[in-house]
């Protein structure tokens, strides 16, 4: 990750929730070819893992983001390892296998297979109130600009939408780094 490279002066890193769409409905044509060429380009990062637009290329694209963040807020209910493992393996089941993890029984597979206590995560991932609660955090991230995602938020100050590569994000950071730390940082060369 570009801030690892930058001597953790950016960690901890925080993932937050931000959907492509809340609402249920079916994806248009222009937003699966939009998601495939996300896939596309991110597969051509150095050390990228083997991204399958499979998932936007069916006949049956996800027709809402909102199940599988309100499966990662229920996990966080086992602590913050949980979260983390269940977010790996949501994104491996997406982006690598292709599969819809916005259907209720793949996201229980999914949690199974991340170790999570099912007993203690259907209840959390069922409950209004956890749905409720990540609502305000995007609410929260849309306050400070975010409108879509991915989006970088730099100390709460910059803001950069949007997917970039890897080389943009390191940019990014050492700028960010040099004007608002007053830290100059070497150039990196990949």
């Amino acid at each position: 990750m570009a801030a690892d490279e930058l001597h953790g002066r950016f960690l901890p890193v925080e993932h937050a929730p931000f959907p492509r769409r809340w609402e249920p409905r079916a994806p248009s044509a222009r937003e699966r070819r939009k998601r495939i060429h996300e896939l596309k380009r991110a597969a051509r990062e150095h050390d990228a893992p083997p991204f399958s637009p499979e998932v936007w290329s069916g006949a049956s694209a996800p027709q809402t983001s909102a199940p599988p963040l309100v499966a990662i807020a229920a996990a966080q209910f086992q602590g913050p390892a949980a979260a983390i493992r269940l977010r790996a393996a949501l994104r491996e089941a997406a982006l690598i296998s292709g599969i819809d993890i916005s259907r209720r029984d793949v996201i229980l597979e999914v949690a199974a297979s991340a170790g999570l206590d099912l007993a203690r995560f259907v209840p959390a991932f069922e409950a209004t109130g956890t749905e409720r609660a990540l609502l305000e955090d995007i609410a929260e991230a849309r306050e400070l600009g975010v409108e879509e995602g991915p989006s970088l938020v730099i100390n709460d100050d910059w803001l950069v939408p949007g997917l970039r590569s890897l080389k943009d994000y390191r940019l990014v950071l050492k700028r960010f780094l040099a004007v608002r730390a007053g830290t100059m940082v070497a150039h990196t060369v990949h």
